[in-house]
């Protein structure tokens, strides 16, 4: 691909966290230029797929700007890994933050 854009980055992390390959993932993600809240979605979805509560939280937690589906992504994170109560606090806080699903 001669010229990645913003675009092609994101499908490009997109395609490696849908197939579980968060290695490729992150590698791309570290090595993207500018990296918007699609980019971190798709990270934080990767993470949130494999189990791994920890990383994606840590990932939402160093998010700037955070929409919706960042919001409700780490919200699934937790309640499908068994932490229920961190799933009712980060709906409480994206509340809070005036967003809703």
């Amino acid at each position: 691909m001669p010229e990645r854009d913003a675009f092609a980055w994101t499908a490009m992390v997109s395609a490696h966290a849908r197939s579980s390959d968060m290695s490729a993932a992150r590698a791309l993600f570290e090595e993207m230029p500018e990296r918007n809240v699609a980019a971190w979605n798709a990270m934080i979805d990767g993470y949130a797929r494999l189990g791994d509560v920890e990383l994606a939280e840590s990932l939402f937690k160093q998010m700037t700007v955070r929409d919706v589906i960042s919001w409700t992504t780490m919200i699934t994170c937790y309640s499908q890994n068994g932490q229920f109560r961190e799933a009712l606090t980060t709906f409480r806080e994206m509340s809070a933050h005036g967003i809703y699903p």
